[in-house]
C-alpha cells in the first residue's frame, strides 16, 4: 500500500507520485498552454503541460501517440531515502538489489552498500567531500543508538494541522538558536579566531541535550539527502520550490516531532558549510514538496514486492493519477521511464497510477478509500465514475 513518503514510514510502502486526480482534457485554454512552465517541468514535442482548475498542472498529449512510445525519461533525482533495514541489500547509488543478499561493496563509514566499485565512486562524486562528511557524522550518531527509534508508528494517528505544525516547530526555535551559536563558536576555534561569539554553558548544554534525544534514522536520511543536494545544486533549487505543495505533510504528531528532533540533531553534527541550509524553513519545505511528489523505490525483479524507500524526481511528478492509466512507469536504476500503455489520441491527459500492483485490483470503493486516505483526493477517473 503506497502512502505519503515525506515522513517516517509507517508501513513497507511509499507514495508513487504526485497526489493530484485526473482532470478534463478540454479545460485549458491556449493562454494557459502558453504560460511559462515552472522550473524543472518536463518538455517534449509529444506532450504539453497545462494548468487545470481542479487538478493543478497536468500532462496532455500534443499529438497522437502509439502504444509503447517512450514519453519521458526522468533522471533528475533530487533526494532519496533508502530505509535503514535495506541498506546492506540495496545499492546506495543505482538501487540495485540481489534478492535480499548482502552486497559485497560496503562503506561502513557512511552506512551504504554498493553493487560495484563504480557505483561507490559515482556516489562519492555526487555527494562530494561535504556530503561524505555529513553522512559520516550521521552514521556515527546512528550507530551509537541504532535501534532506539525503530518502532512502527501508529498509522491511525490524526494528521497534524497547520496550527500544530507551526507550534511544534516554534517550540524548538530557542534551542536551535543556542545550538547554532555553539557551532559558530566551534567554527571560530577551528579558524583560530577569538571572534565576537561567546559560547556559554547554556549553548553547550543545548547541543548536548539535542544529542540525547531519540533519533529517527530514516527521517535523518531524508533531511540529509535533501540538504546535501541543495548544497551542491543551488541553481536548481527552484525545481523543488515549483512542486505541488502539501501544507500538512506529517502523517502523525510523532512524525512531526521526529522531524523537529532531527533538525536539532543535524544542527549539532553536520559539517559547518551545511549549517546555513539547516533551517526549519528548509526542512519543512522539503517535506511539503516531497509529500505529494515522491516515487516509491521498489524491487524490480519480483513485481515490486519489496519497498526500499522513496525519491523525488521533480519532472516526473507532473503526471496525474488514473485507476486506468494510459502511461506505464518503470524504474531503471536511478531513472524513471514513462511509456504509452496503449494508443493515445491528441488532447488526452497522460496519467499514471499511484496504486501498487495489488491495489489496482481493489474494488472501486476500496480504491477510492485508499486514494482519499493516502493522497487526499476523490478519484474522478473514468474507471471510478459511478455506474447507473
Amino acid at each position: 500500500m503506497d502512502t505519503i513518503a515525506a515522513s517516517t514510514p509507517t508501513t513497507a510502502s511509499s507514495v508513487s507520485s504526485v497526489s493530484r486526480q485526473p482532470s478534463s482534457s478540454s479545460v485549458s485554454s491556449v493562454a494557459d498552454q502558453n504560460k511559462s512552465l515552472p522550473a524543472g517541468a518536463p518538455t517534449s514535442t509529444l506532450f504539453e503541460i497545462r494548468h487545470t482548475p481542479n487538478a493543478g498542472r497536468a500532462v496532455f498529449a500534443a499529438r497522437d501517440i502509439d502504444e509503447e512510445t517512450l514519453i519521458w525519461r526522468s533522471d533528475d533525482l533530487t533526494l532519496s531515502v533508502l530505509l535503514r533495514e535495506y541498506r546492506r541489500e540495496v545499492c546506495g547509488q543505482c538501487f540495485g538489489y540481489d534478492y535480499g543478499r548482502d552486497l559485497d561493496t560496503r562503506d561502513k563509514t557512511v552506512g551504504f552498500a554498493f553493487c560495484s566499485k563504480d557505483c561507490q565512486e559515482k556516489w562519492k562524486q555526487e555527494n562530494g567531500s561535504i556530503g561524505i562528511e555529513a553522512w559520516t557524522a550521521v552514521e556515527t550518531l546512528v550507530k551509537k543508538r541504532s535501534k532506539e527509534d525503530s518502532e512502527m508508528v501508529d498509522a491511525d494517528q490524526a494528521r497534524p494541522r497547520k496550527k500544530e505544525i507551526t507550534q511544534v516547530w516554534e517550540s524548538v526555535a530557542a534551542q536551535a538558536a543556542l545550538i547554532r551559536v555553539a557551532r559558530q563558536g566551534e567554527q571560530q576555534s577551528s579558524e583560530g579566531d577569538g571572534g565576537a561569539v561567546q559560547v556559554t554553558k547554556q549553548h553547550k548544554k543545548a547541543l548536548q541535550k539535542a544529542l540525547l534525544q531519540k533519533i529517527s534514522p530514516d527521517v535523518m536520511s531524508f533531511c540529509v539527502s535533501g540538504l546535501v543536494w541543495r548544497y551542491h545544486h543551488p541553481d536548481e533549487w527552484e525545481r523543488v520550490l515549483a512542486l505541488a505543495v502539501d501544507s500538512t505533510p506529517y502523517h502523525s504528531s510523532d512524525d512531526l516531532c521526529a522531524f523537529t528532533r532531527t533538525y536539532l540533531h543535524l544542527l549539532a553534527i553536520l559539517p559547518l558549510p551545511l549549517l546555513p541550509h539547516v533551517t526549519a524553513d528548509t526542512l519543512f519545505l522539503l517535506s511539503s514538496r516531497d509529500s505529494h511528489n515522491s516515487f516509491g523505490i521498489r524491487s524490480l525483479e519480483d513485481g515490486g514486492s519489496e519497498f526500499f524507500g522513496y525519491g523525488c524526481w521533480p519532472a516526473a511528478s507532473y503526471f496525474n493519477h488514473s485507476c486506468g492509466p494510459n502511461i506505464e512507469k518503470k524504474r531503471t536504476g536511478r531513472i524513471w521511464e514513462f511509456r504509452a500503455a496503449r494508443d493515445i489520441e491528441k488532447g488526452e491527459e497522460l496519467c499514471i497510477t499511484y496504486l501498487s500492483g495489488e491495489e489496482r485490483k481493489l474494488s472501486r470503493g476500496k480504491r477510492m478509500l485508499t486514494l482519499k486516505r493516502n493522497w487526499g483526493f476523490e478519484c474522478a477517473c473514468e474507471r471510478c465514475e459511478p455506474r447507473p
